[in-house]
């Protein structure tokens, strides 16, 4: 009866039809999870066997696992509900061995875990429930492979937010926020992972930082470690630092936390909060390579509306960055090069401050900011090493010079206290190299630039370019060099130019001068020497020079001839004694818009060229009558000639320089001049010719030509000329070509309005009115067409030396100038007077062209002219083909 009872009876040992025990289902096994979940929940705490054997067979029967997580989230609100510690830490345990048992499952098991998560920490009544819920969020992140839920776990920032701010005894609020952080560093890292950001992440850095610690705590010092708020903020700080992997993100991550700096006032103290969080993001970011992001990001951040005000905040942050700069072992790149253009803007903006006498009771703090940036600049040059990155954002920065002196100025004056840090720390090159190029063009605008002041600093800027530059073989001079050439003194405005300018110039006399071109760092070539002097024929010109101007045109002129092949070239040689002749000529001249003091120095500027390039070329026929020029000097009062130097004299005040009566005393000497017939233009070319020991006979009337010639700029080979069209950007140069023939004056006030950097007083008073005889023929049109396509043609093989930049920008301003001599004679005024002679010569080539078309029996049938359109140009593009149709 008993296996009869067990195989067919029901359990109550009787027979009925209706009992349903008599079914066929209940011949199928019973549902062990329903058990197994009443097995563990029987017991009074977790039963880590019992909760084994769930795990194991919602493995093994994963299809299961809607109801167990439908069960499990039942019973969770049942003891949520009625506060029941007991069962809820029974839960969380479930959930924590469900999450590592069944990742791959976890679809099954998310949507309730996040709501019981949601509920515990809602519970505000046991705070033991709000840690089990954090506790259950830590594990439930950790376990997550993909991104799927990423939104819906943002929606529980704000609980943890909350906690880790709880306030209260010691021992409940350290327990609290302990675990809101431990929960938020687990979201943190998954959602720095999938590359989210949530919305409340400041409300998420402000949780973190305010249980920051500034004392690193290590987890393997102290197992009481992770009980500490601290140890979880550093651990978020660190999840942040993972962020940071390329330049978009490290400013979306790090930019709220300045942000609460600036709140807070934590960038003061060198060992601060500030300090030390960002040093810790170093850190970190450095094993990821991107450390240089994070300089980027804080220079970037003094143009916040929240800095932008306060200069001694300002001076605050550059001081950590240059902190941080002193311990990064990052290598070169662009981003650095962004860094140091930036940090000269910033310098550059405090100068222009300075300036102001609206922020006069300021200056203490603007005198801070520039200390701080000077400190930083010497430390980003010590972190980069190489020149070549500096030399790219000097032109970076001179690229965009302003045409108006205040912010001309001011921007050389960066640029010359930046020079001066170069060489206070040489930089060390492998071998030798030729003078950047990019520098060396925008070097060469700025030396002829309107405002004096920044004609003298781009000369004193190419002065401690060649001073700071070593061969890493030729290192001996190195110390001294820096001893000599300390960083200048803080000064604003003049002051600034008068201290950097005694600096320079001590360095000028105190340093050998006689560098030999096989043994410099810098090098130049004969293109580069035709440019700068070109740059010093043309500053020349300008009537506002003072006495500094010349003694640095006279420096870049000797530093140039003394670091080019100049004594295996002729060319070069007639290039020297041309230029130092032009100069002499023209200071010596009657008529001319340039004043007696200013012609008075020039006289004195071409005798010291003159000394300077026989004693370099040892002509000695010419060194004795140079002498006798020379000893003029002594009769000037702001200049004087030494050993071949071009010095301006020591306490001199330069307001009376130009002065009517400095100016009637330099006419008496210059008329005394022009009366001495034996050293005339023609004599010195002769000394030149005959004492040379370098020119031929087939030479000599060639040199002899060119030397009686006047100097002309260069005007193509490169990737700007020195004329208005290549040079939009710079108005200032279109002035100075026109002054550069000495037969108009120019108006020494600075006109440039400061909008949009443009010039319009200047070019309103120098704009070319176009006459009669400026506009050509169609003929002559046709010629300058053939002459251009021509030029165009051999530009591959002429410019086959030239970088590919400078080919580029002469075939543009090869074209340039062509569409600019189409249109001369189609923007005329419709004048009546003009169009007889301009219709007669249409007509002739309107008959040339029918009758070398009508050759050979063809007979060519032209439409005739109408004297309307004889000046509308021929389409040039399928728009114009367009509009024709259209009758537009």
């Amino acid at each position: 009866m008993g296996f009869m009872s067990r195989k067919v009876l029901p359990a109550c040992a009787s027979i009925c039809v209706f009992c349903p025990a008599l079914r066929a289902r209940s011949r199928q096994p019973v549902k062990r999870y329903k058990k197994l979940i009443i097995d563990i929940f029987q017991d009074s705490s977790p039963n880590d066997r019992k909760i084994s054997k769930l795990c194991d067979y919602a493995a093994k029967n994963p299809s299961r696992l809607p109801e167990i997580a439908r069960m499990l989230e039942h019973r969770g609100y049942k003891a949520i509900r009625n506060i029941q510690l007991g069962a809820i830490r029974i839960l969380v345990a479930v959930y924590t061995k469900l999450f590592s048992a069944c990742q791959v499952q976890m679809s099954f098991l998310a949507v309730s875990a996040i709501d019981i998560i949601r509920s515990l920490l809602d519970e505000h009544q046991e705070d033991e429930i709000r840690i089990l819920g954090c506790s259950l969020l830590f594990e439930f992140a950790h376990n997550q492979i993909d991104g799927t839920y990423v939104y819906q776990l943002e929606s529980l920032l704000s609980n943890l937010c909350v906690l880790a701010k709880e306030n209260g005894p010691e021992q409940r609020q350290r327990q609290l926020r302990s675990s809101g952080l431990r929960g938020l560093s687990a979201m943190l890292r998954f959602m720095g992972e999938h590359l989210h950001m949530p919305s409340e992440y400041d409300d998420v850095v402000s949780a973190v930082l305010c249980n920051y610690e500034l004392s690193y705590i290590d987890v393997d010092s102290s197992a009481s470690a992770i009980e500490k708020p601290g140890f979880w903020a550093q651990s978020c700080v660190e999840k942040i630092s993972e962020f940071c992997k390329e330049a978009t993100t490290t400013r979306r991550y790090l930019e709220p936390i300045f942000f609460y700096f600036d709140a807070g006032k934590h960038w003061s103290s060198r060992q601060g909060l500030a300090f030390t969080v960002l040093q810790q993001i170093l850190h970190f970011m450095e094993s990821f390579g991107n450390n240089c992001f994070l300089l980027a990001v804080l220079v970037r951040h003094l143009d916040h509306k929240s800095v932008s005000q306060e200069p001694l905040i300002k001076a605050q942050i550059v001081s950590i960055a240059a902190s941080l700069t002193q311990q990064s072992t990052s290598e070169v790149t662009v981003v650095k090069v962004s860094v140091l253009s930036d940090m000269l803007r910033h310098l550059r903006n405090v100068l222009m401050a300075s300036m102001d006498a609206s922020l006069q009771p300021l200056l203490g703090d603007y005198t801070d900011f520039q200390l701080a940036i000077q400190k930083f600049l010497s430390e980003l040059m010590k972190n980069i090493g190489s020149p070549s990155p500096i030399f790219e954002a000097m032109a970076l920065t001179l690229e965009n010079l302003s045409s108006t002196s205040l912010f001309s100025q001011s921007t050389m004056y960066s640029l010359l206290i930046l020079g001066s840090i170069m060489a206070a720390q040489p930089l060390i090159i492998p071998n030798q190299q030729s003078f950047p190029e990019a520098l060396l063009q925008q070097l060469s605008l700025a030396m002829v630039h309107p405002d004096s002041d920044t004609r003298l600093c781009a000369h004193r800027i190419f002065e401690t370019i060649l001073s700071s530059v070593h061969i890493s073989e030729d290192t001996s001079n190195i110390s001294v060099l820096s001893d000599q050439l300390a960083m200048p003194g803080v000064g604003f405005g003049s002051g600034l130019l008068q201290d950097t300018t005694q600096l320079h110039c001590k360095s000028r006399r105190d340093l050998d001068l006689n560098h030999e071109f096989e043994s410099a760092a810098i090098r130049f070539t004969e293109d580069q020497l035709a440019l700068l002097f070109s740059a010093v024929w043309m500053g020349s010109s300008l009537d506002n020079n003072v006495p500094g101007n010349y003694e640095a045109k006279f420096f870049t002129f000797t530093q140039t001839l003394q670091l080019s092949p100049a004594r295996k070239s002729k060319d070069i040689f007639a290039k020297s004694f041309q230029l130092s002749l032009s100069i002499r000529a023209i200071a010596i001249e009657v008529d001319g818009h340039l004043s007696p003091s200013r012609k008075r120095s020039l006289y004195l500027l071409s005798s010291a060229m003159l000394g300077f390039v026989s004693k370099f070329y040892n002509i000695s026929g010419i060194l004795n009558q140079i002498g006798d020029l020379q000893a003029r000097s002594q009769e000037d009062p702001f200049l004087a000639i030494s050993n071949c130097r071009l010095v301006v004299r020591n306490g001199v005040d330069s307001n009376e320089y130009g002065t009517p009566i400095d100016n009637a005393a330099a006419s008496e000497l210059l008329e005394q001049i022009r009366k001495e017939t034996d050293i005339s233009t023609e004599s010195l070319v002769s000394l030149i010719l005959n004492s040379s020991s370098m020119i031929s006979e087939l030479d000599l009337a060639h040199l002899k030509n060119n030397l009686l010639e006047m100097f002309s700029p260069v005007s193509g080979g490169w990737a700007f000329d020195f004329n208005a069209h290549s040079n939009r950007a710079r108005p200032w140069v279109a002035v100075v070509n026109k002054s550069s023939s000495f037969d108009e004056a120019v108006d020494s006030k600075d006109n440039f309005t400061m909008e949009n950097g443009a010039d319009f007083s200047a070019f309103s008073s120098n704009r070319h009115v176009l006459k009669h005889s400026d506009i050509i023929g169609v003929s002559q049109l046709l010629k300058s067409a053939l002459e251009m396509a021509g030029t165009v043609a051999k530009v591959s093989s002429s410019t086959a030396s030239l970088p590919f930049s400078a080919v580029t920008m002469k075939c543009e301003d090869l074209d340039l100038s062509a569409k600019r001599k189409m249109p001369v004679w189609a923007n005329i005024d419709e004048s009546k007077q003009l169009m007889p002679s301009i219709t007669a010569e249409c007509y002739e080539v309107y008959e040339m062209l029918s009758e070398s078309h009508g050759k050979d029996g063809d007979v060519t049938h032209y439409p005739s002219i109408n004297s309307d359109n004889i000046l509308q140009l021929p389409p040039v593009s399928h728009y114009d083909y367009f509009l024709r149709a259209a009758r537009c």
